[in-house]
């Protein structure tokens, strides 16, 4: 199989993909992110979504509320407090884990899941990488550290991709 190198390459290969194979890539990508989870739920929601196949539907339903709770915690404050790009980041991871644990339409011609759960990483990435000391916000890793993110995932869906062939 070709080495996936490209954005619309990438985006083909997951909408190729089961909804049960998309919800196993994208507890792959959320792996990749969790070093910016601090909370231990969200951690035993990922290791839910990888083993999803084999789980009762009150562990699904038990492991979708603990990352929902992160979620609602993690929330960015629509007051006047500083943003905390931080808890953004896990935030995002919280809603990566969310839409692998949702219940969807089996018979829905296209699933977007595996995408959704890629840009929600990419985004906690993104945050994580905003130095915010002094009076205002510095990117200066960030481009490089999210180019890392997306490289890791065209490779850990090549890896996936390489082990169902």
């Amino acid at each position: 199989m070709s080495k996936i190198t490209t954005n619309q390459a990438f985006n083909e290969a997951l909408s190729s993909l089961t909804l049960a194979q998309q919800r196993a890539v994208g507890a792959r990508f959320i792996e990749n992110v969790l070093d910016l989870a601090h909370q231990s739920c969200i951690k035993q929601a990922q290791s839910i979504i990888g083993k999803i196949d084999q789980i009762s539907a009150e562990e699904l339903e038990n492991a979708y509320h603990a990352a929902h709770t992160v979620y609602i915690h993690t929330y960015p404050r629509s007051d006047l407090s500083p943003l905390d790009y931080k808890q953004q980041a896990e935030h995002f991871v919280a809603e990566a884990c969310m839409h692998c644990l949702s219940p969807t339409y089996y018979d829905a011609v296209r699933h977007h899941l595996a995408e959704r759960v890629s840009t929600y990483c990419i985004m906690a990435r993104t945050c994580a990488s905003v130095d915010h000391e002094g009076n205002y916000p510095k990117f200066t890793e960030t481009e490089d550290l999210v180019k890392k993110e997306i490289n890791d995932q065209y490779e850990i869906l090549d890896k996936y991709l390489d082990s169902i062939l």
